[in-house]
């Protein structure tokens, strides 16, 4: 039986939206020619679509909740400071900090696209307010880890396993650590990790594998292409010839990761795998998307150039999006550079001495 939904915090599903709604959200994503641009949402990926609906239909579920929904106002007409400012307050009783950031921002996108006409540059900066002062509520750099010792770890686990005879367990705990190693290694979002499919995705060349994934298939609309990390192969050819086959579906399934109940197509459920078994080795939980800041902050640790590397590994579509760990990478070198000096000056002075 389901849980039922509180109605405080309720998103409302599309169905359910109001006419007016609904129609404005259809015009937001059709799709333009040559001579018109199309609406605000056309370019958008699905995901971006389901997620923003999902912010969206949080908005209408609190209007409801709240009495203050019309159903014959435009949605434009009822995102007002007045709204906006109360439906903040709401958030801010029920959700962590970035999350509401998260659904104001949300909120925001979607009145640009539904309601381009006007100017909603206060819902701008009302949003930019809110992330002055939204802090994580976890510092995530405290769970961080350098790729290199996930990588590791994760070999190590894989070299743990028996030679041979794998039970059910002991093939899951396999696929664990070798996920674990391939998001290490190769941080892909998620949803893209859980969808890969052989000779799709994962295509095999003369000695690798070529990883790679159309623009289509990516949040960015940027393709990824990769070869996969040379100590990796041998763990994921053992994976694809004795573990694999052990998983129900693995003959009439294309698809990379199975599970004791065939296709595991919830990304949520490697999400849980891999913090679990992160949360093990390391005392600490690194989600997928963690295991992304990780390689860039790994990147930037090297230098500010291979900082710039983590835009395309990461699939970014702008280097902007990686810049942080671009000026942590310099704010490294200058570290190093003071430190030599220091170091300079401080033989000097003992030579002195």
């Amino acid at each position: 039986m389901a849980r039922p939904v509180d109605p405080m915090r309720r998103a409302l599903p599309v169905s359910e939206w109001p006419q007016v709604d609904r129609d404005a959200w259809m015009a937001a994503q059709a799709v333009g020619d040559i001579f018109d641009e199309g609406g605000g949402a056309a370019h958008w990926a699905s995901r971006t679509r389901l997620t923003n609906e999902q912010h969206y239909g949080r908005w209408l579920g609190y209007l409801l909740w709240a009495g203050q929904l019309d159903r014959s106002a435009s949605p434009a007409d009822r995102v007002s400071r007045e709204a906006v400012r109360a439906y903040n307050r709401h958030l801010e009783t029920l959700v962590a900090p970035r999350t509401r950031l998260s659904t104001l921002v949300g909120l925001k996108v979607m009145m640009q696209a539904m309601a381009q006409d006007r100017n909603w540059r206060w819902l701008q900066d009302a949003c930019n307010r809110v992330q002055i002062n939204a802090k994580p509520s976890r510092d995530k750099r405290a769970r961080m880890r350098p790729t290199a010792e996930i990588f590791a770890a994760a070999l190590a686990e894989l070299e743990r396993m028996p030679a041979a005879d794998l039970s059910l367990k002991q093939a899951l705990a396999y696929r664990d650590a070798l996920m674990l190693a391939f998001l290490a290694s190769r941080p892909l979002r998620v949803k893209n990790f859980t969808g890969l499919e052989l000779e799709r995705h994962l295509i095999p060349t003369e000695d690798n594998w070529l990883l790679t994934i159309p623009a289509a298939d990516t949040k960015t609309r940027q393709p990824v292409s990769f070869d996969l990390p040379e100590p990796l192969l041998p763990w994921f050819a053992r994976y694809l010839s004795a573990v694999r086959p052990l998983f129900p579906q693995a003959s009439e399934s294309a698809r990379v990761w199975l599970g004791k109940e065939g296709v595991m197509r919830d990304p949520h459920s490697i999400y849980h795998r891999i913090t679990k078994l992160t949360r093990r080795l390391f005392g600490v939980a690194i989600n997928p998307h963690l295991l992304r800041d990780c390689a860039a902050s790994s990147l930037a640790a090297v230098s500010a150039d291979m900082a710039r590397a983590a835009a395309p590994l990461l699939g970014h579509r702008h280097f902007t999006t990686t810049e942080r760990y671009y000026i942590q990478a310099d704010n490294l070198a200058a570290s190093r550079r003071l430190g030599s000096i220091l170091d300079k000056l401080k033989a000097a002075a003992e030579d002195l001495a």
